[in-house]
């Protein structure tokens, strides 16, 4: 993750805390404190419990593409100020900050929703 982080324009430096934990810092942006979590479904439970665990915690990365997060996991997560996003969506995310950060879709997610509207 970190490699790929650090590649983005917008990203300053990458810090690993330890194994589960990162702060990005931006260009002109907020820092970004990560937990990274290799669960296969992010649930509310998980949020609860990662915000319990780590509470400066400003946005959990699930590391890997595969693994999901419910929908209702992203709306505790965003209601406390915190992005959930699968590894990938962060990536694009990392160039959005405050609300636009918390609400990032990625192209795809928003394509998806344009048809969703258009039907």
């Amino acid at each position: 993750m970190k490699k790929y982080l650090e590649a983005r324009a917008v990203v300053e430096s990458v810090e690993e805390l330890d194994d589960f934990r990162l702060v990005v810092r931006r260009r002109g942006m907020s820092d970004v404190r990560v937990y990274l979590t290799s669960s296969y479904e992010v649930g509310v439970a998980d949020v609860e419990e990662i915000l319990s665990e780590a509470p400066e915690t400003t946005c959990i990365v699930s590391t890997m593409d595969y693994n999901h997060y419910s929908s209702e996991a992203k709306t505790l997560a965003a209601g406390r100020c915190v992005g959930l996003f699968k590894s990938v969506e962060f990536l694009g995310a990392v160039y959005f900050d405050g609300e636009a950060f918390l609400g990032y879709l990625s192209p795809a997610e928003r394509e998806a929703l344009r048809r969703r509207n258009n039907s």
